[in-house]
């Protein structure tokens, strides 16, 4: 059973992400939620629960990079599931989720 509060969008986003006990990873957001996002990773186990730093670049919609702040909530052999954490900044969540639900990302995946 599938218990998410938001919608999950398809997205194919590359992204870097600060592990705090290895460092800089690249990843790419395969969907995205108001909520948080799966990002496929490199065949890594990271533990569940680790705050972690996520960095992308948008540049149809900002100049600036967006970091944003999220806790790994589950792991599997493809990648990480995240949660996002820094909800009070909701602007930068909310522009993400544009981007992934816009038509031309729905068939970009």
């Amino acid at each position: 059973m599938n218990k998410r509060w938001n919608d999950r969008k398809p997205s194919s986003v590359d992204l870097v992400i600060n592990y705090p006990a290895l460092g800089l990873l690249r990843g790419k957001a395969v969907n995205i939620s108001h909520d948080g996002m799966f990002i496929e990773t490199a065949a890594l186990s990271l533990c569940n629960y680790t705050t972690i730093e996520i960095n992308l670049s948008l540049p149809e919609l900002s100049m600036s990079p967006i970091s944003l702040q999220a806790t790994i909530i589950h792991n599997t052999d493809k990648g990480i599931g995240v949660m996002f954490t820094n909800k009070e900044d909701d602007t930068i969540v909310s522009t993400l989720h544009q981007y992934a639900t816009s038509p031309a990302q729905q068939f970009a995946c």
